[in-house]
Order: C-alpha cells, then sequence, then structure tokens
C-alpha cells in the first residue's frame, strides 16, 4: 500500500510538472507577442507584388459566368523618413481572360496605370497616405475612361453615366487616391507592425463611401493574430468581413437606376424600388494574411456574394491570391 505521504509528494510533483509546463507556454506565447518585427524594408529595396483574382458567378438563369485577372507590379523603397517611406509604384502588365461579358470593360480599367510610375509617401506600417505625383496618375485614368466609352459611343448615355462613376475616381484628392490607386499596398500594411498579441482579436466597424452616390457600403469586420513565431518572425493574422445587407441594398439601387437611365430603359424609379426590395443580399469576405520579417508576403482571400430576387438567384464567388517578393 503506498503511504498517504508518497501520494501526496508525487501529486505535488504533478501539479509542479504542469505549472512549469504551463509557465513556460505561457512565456513562449510572451515571447512571441512581444518581439513582432517591424515593418522596416531596406531603403533601394524592390519588391514585385503579383496579384491573381478569380471569380466564377452561377445565375439561375445565364448560366456560369467566369473571369481570371493577373495583374504585377513593383514597388521600390525609395528614401525613409521621420513618419514612414517613400516609395515608387508602377504596374507592369495587366491580362484578363474568361467569359464575362463585362471583361472588355474590366481589362480596360485594370491596365489604366499599367507602366505609370506612382509616387507615394506611407505610414510606419507601409499604408500609403498621399500620392505625390498626383497629376500625372489622373492623367492616365482620364485616358483610360477615353479608352473605355470609346467601345460605347453608340450609346451616349451610357457613355454619361460611365462618366459619371469615373470622376469620383479622377478628381480624389491625394489622400484618397492613396487608397484608389495603390491597390494592394492599403492591404498589405494592414498586418504589418500591428502591436498585437496572440489570439488578439480586433472588431471594427466601417463605412465606406458609395461612388455611385447615396449612402455609405457598411461593414463589420473581426482581425485576428492567429499564429506567431519569435524565431522565425512568422506570423498569420485572419480578416473576416460582413456587410450590412441595407447597405447593399442601396448600393444595387443606385446602381440599376444609373444603367437603366443610360440603356434608355422606361423602367420607373418605382418599380426599380419595388425590385430591390425584394432583394437578399449578402456580401462575406474571409482573408489570410502571411508575414515574415515584418512584411505581408501572401494574402489570400475569399469574397461570396449572393443575391435573390422576384425567383432569380446568382452567387459569385471570388478568390484572390496577393505574392510579395524580393526582385531579383
Amino acid at each position: 500500500m503506498t503511504h498517504p505521504k508518497a501520494v501526496r509528494l508525487r501529486l505535488a510533483a504533478i501539479f509542479i510538472g504542469a505549472a512549469a509546463t504551463l509557465s513556460l507556454q505561457a512565456a513562449c506565447a510572451l515571447a512571441a507577442d512581444t518581439t513582432e518585427r517591424p515593418f522596416n524594408p531596406p531603403v533601394g529595396s524592390r519588391w514585385v507584388i503579383e496579384t491573381e483574382t478569380r471569380t466564377d458567378e452561377m445565375r439561375a438563369e445565364g448560366g456560369a459566368r467566369n473571369s481570371l485577372i493577373r495583374t504585377r507590379a513593383e514597388l521600390s523603397i525609395d528614401e525613409k523618413v521621420a513618419d514612414g517611406f517613400r516609395i515608387t509604384y508602377v504596374r507592369r502588365g495587366t491580362t484578363a481572360e474568361g467569359n464575362d461579358p463585362t471583361l472588355p470593360m474590366v481589362r480596360s480599367a485594370a491596365k489604366a496605370l499599367d507602366d505609370v510610375p506612382i509616387k507615394a509617401t506611407t505610414d510606419r506600417q507601409g499604408k500609403p497616405v498621399r500620392v505625390d505625383n498626383l497629376d500625372e496618375a489622373r492623367a492616365a485614368l482620364r485616358a483610360m475612361a477615353g479608352r473605355i466609352t470609346e467601345q460605347f459611343k453608340d450609346k451616349p448615355q451610357l457613355v454619361t453615366a460611365l462618366n459619371q462613376i469615373m470622376a469620383g475616381l479622377i478628381e480624389a484628392d491625394a489622400v484618397k487616391a492613396a487608397a484608389n490607386y495603390l491597390e494592394e499596398l492599403p492591404q498589405l500594411a494592414k498586418a504589418q507592425s500591428t502591436g498585437m498579441k496572440l489570439h488578439e482579436v480586433r472588431r471594427t466597424s466601417d463605412a465606406v463611401d458609395n461612388p455611385l452616390g447615396g449612402g455609405a457600403m457598411k461593414s463589420n469586420s473581426s482581425f485576428e493574430l492567429t499564429a506567431a513565431d519569435s524565431a522565425s518572425g512568422k506570423r498569420t493574422y485572419v480578416n473576416t468581413t460582413a456587410y450590412d445587407p441595407a447597405s447593399l441594398k442601396e448600393l444595387m439601387q443606385s446602381l440599376t437606376r444609373k444603367l437603366m437611365v443610360a440603356a434608355g430603359n422606361s423602367v420607373t424609379p418605382q418599380e426599380i424600388d419595388g425590385i430591390v426590395k425584394q432583394m437578399v443580399l449578402s456580401l462575406d469576405a474571409r482573408a489570410e494574411f502571411s508575414v515574415e520579417d515584418g512584411m505581408t508576403r501572401r494574402i489570400a482571400d475569399t469574397t461570396v456574394t449572393k443575391a435573390s430576387a422576384r425567383g432569380r438567384s446568382m452567387q459569385k464567388t471570388e478568390n484572390r491570391t496577393i505574392v510579395v517578393t524580393a526582385a531579383p
């Protein structure tokens, strides 16, 4: 028979061992939390940003649509300043393929800034805060708008609607242009120099201006640091976003009205409102960020849009990856 004292000693040893293990795990987690490497690419370094966006759309009537858009851009770190960096961003090529009927317009829009150097200033996280050569970028966008509308010169009402939509983008000030013209960089910056601890979750509510006028598109997001390795400097973040259905309906309402008018359709605003009120809309997104040595090196995200009204339905899935590599 085991002596009670021996049992107590054995249990004490077990608890001490367990406590030591937990303490060690906590210490390791703390080390990972407190050793986040800052976003600090060397001045003079050059990076290649490759983006692939694959879209699959299924409609109850009209069958399947798909598209694949690839872009390649170069990022140069020109100078480090007190509150961030000065950079040059150049998109070097865009390709688009698939059977989506909107591809010709998408292709023209995507190629608008190809080979146009955009000089910008970022904050310490690498997020662009202003475009420094705004006039040059605007000129490229105006030329793109001209190429798009040229395709529809026999439909003056549609050209007028397209020009109205593009005006907000072209006339954006230097601050708004930083988010619009350097497409991937604000997203990459989200996971850089976050100051977050392992498994910390940040929740935000955002309102993005509707480019078609009317109310803003509202969304709720959660951003979590799901993995951290202090030895390698690698970190993984996951962001999920759900958009407010009411603001989505307002967006659809604005878009439908503009397109109906542009096409010369006789549908009245009241009829459009009636269709939109019956719509069931949802837009959800999930993105995973992989960070190495303080810089986001990969984003993989999926966005799913669902809509149904009057017995018709549509589901659209967009899978996008952004990969950042050092330029050879």
